[in-house]
């Protein structure tokens, strides 16, 4: 069975028991092991979810150079013209067309990057799949993946540019309101080691350890607050299970809809210090598997006074004020179309959607049953593994997290593990369409339930972990 189908199935299964409308699996598993972070300030790990910008897909990658929620809504700005005076309207013409210029730049460095990752994966055989599973595995470790970053930079920070010079001419057009938004999406001056970082924005650790300024998020809850309530109780307990000879790869549940590309592995076995594809479903048609967690809730998330939310709300309806004044969307971009065309909202738009909640498990086990001949051609693999992967889901692995799991075999057909960590894990999120609030145009999947519980109140904190 296909990577893609284990995932579709995991993916339904999760929706119909769980209640989780508008849900996006994770396709690299998550650990739960953010450090408290100091008062205004966000751990990188945390910051990197809360921000990044969710595809229009079941199966979602969250790395350091996807886009962001806050570069997204920046770039609507370039398709956006203003009322200017009739002095200015040359001016505001010229820079509509360098925002063209740059957003190709931008996007032409992200498919020379994408490009070059595939062909080398293709080439480079099972020794580069193992090395680099993903392309952020890639993006973190391999050095000739600097070139393609500092290309990405350059081209992203050009763009800013020329979006913030276009905002700048056209501010005395926008209404009080919006004129607010956009004072607050300026990046703040002065260093944010040695100051308060102003509303809107906060401080979050580059890769050096060098403080950032960054668009600011809120989050329901801390970390600590997290593992305190989960590991409270059996509150959100489920199980799922799932069968080799079921081969749909439909993602039935998804607000996406239709099939989704998946580039990770489904099973993957830790030994030797690294993680390696198990193909356990493929060799045996009648092997099975449950997966169960102790409890589980759901964060809500939710960006900051940075985000302009109205003014999102008027152009997803393709509201243009009284009479028409105001604001245009520049043709060829319209607020939401079909494939192929140049839309700012919906499945093919710059702002697809944002990270509203995050699905949270903690203590996961697995059951996994097989017929007695696979059982011998994996037991020896199995007992000597450190950890295994099942979808988003971790149990063990490197980085002294192998004291973290247990496993047993038993009856000569079964395979047993579970985590024993302290941390819960973040499985998938939980998506926002901005402006409408509801994929574009309106579609079926699970029927939502009863929300899963979330952790006790008060805990609306600006401090993060």
């Amino acid at each position: 069975m296909s990577d893609q189908a284990m995932f579709s199935q995991l993916y339904n299964a999760l929706v119909d028991n769980l209640g989780t409308p508008n849900f996006q699996l994770l396709g690299t598993p998550k650990d739960f092991s953010w450090g408290t972070a100091p008062t205004g300030q966000w751990d990188p790990a945390a910051y990197q979810i809360v921000s990044g910008m969710p595809q229009w897909s079941a199966i979602g990658q969250y790395g350091s150079l996807d886009a962001t929620l806050f570069d997204a809504v920046r770039q609507i700005f370039g398709h956006v013209t203003f009322k200017v005076s009739p002095e200015q309207q040359a001016n505001q013409a010229e820079l509509a067309n360098l925002c063209v210029q740059k957003s190709n730049a931008m996007a032409k460095a992200n498919s020379d990057m994408d490009q070059f990752y595939l062909s080398s994966k293709q080439n480079g055989g099972l020794i580069f799949a193992a090395r680099y599973p993903d392309i952020n595995t890639w993006l973190n470790n391999a050095p000739e993946a600097a070139a393609y970053v500092a290309a990405i930079q350059a081209a992203t920070n050009a763009y800013n540019q020329a979006v913030k010079m276009k905002m700048e001419l056209e501010r005395a057009s926008m209404p009080s309101d919006l004129q607010r938004a956009i004072d607050m999406m300026q990046i703040p001056s002065g260093d944010p080691a040695s100051n308060n970082a102003p509303a809107g924005w906060t401080k979050v650790p580059d890769g050096s350890g060098i403080l950032r300024w960054q668009p600011d998020f809120h989050i329901d809850t801390t970390g600590a607050d997290w593992r305190a309530a989960l590991s409270n109780g059996s509150a959100g307990a489920f199980s799922i299970a799932m069968k080799s000879s079921q081969s749909s790869s439909d993602f039935k549940s998804s607000f996406a809809k239709g099939s989704t590309s998946v580039g990770n592995f489904f099973w993957s076995v830790n030994a030797s210090g690294g993680w390696s594809k198990s193909d356990l479903f493929n060799q045996d048609s009648s092997s099975a598997v449950k997966i169960s967690c102790e409890s589980s809730t759901r964060v809500k998330v939710n960006p900051g006074d940075w985000y302009p939310g109205g003014f999102m709300s008027e152009l997803a309806k393709a509201q243009q004020g009284p009479g028409g004044q105001g604001y245009t969307i520049v043709a060829p971009w319209v607020a939401n179309g079909g494939p192929g065309s140049s839309s700012l909202f919906g499945p093919n738009g710059i702002v697809a959607a944002r990270v509203s909640e995050l699905l949270v498990v903690y203590k996961p086990s697995f059951e996994i049953t097989m017929s007695a001949n696979t059982y011998q051609q994996n037991k020896q693999a199995f007992e000597a593994s450190a950890g295994v992967r099942i979808g988003p889901f971790t149990f063990g692995g490197t980085g002294g997290h192998q004291s973290e799991y247990t496993k047993s075999t038993a009856q000569a057909n079964t395979f047993k593990g579970s985590s024993t960590s302290v941390n819960p894990q973040i499985i998938g999120v939980i998506v926002d369409f901005p402006g409408t609030h509801s994929p574009e145009p309106p579609r079926g999947g699970g029927t939502p339930r009863p929300g899963l519980p979330t952790p006790p109140t008060p805990v609306n904190r600006r401090q993060r972990s």
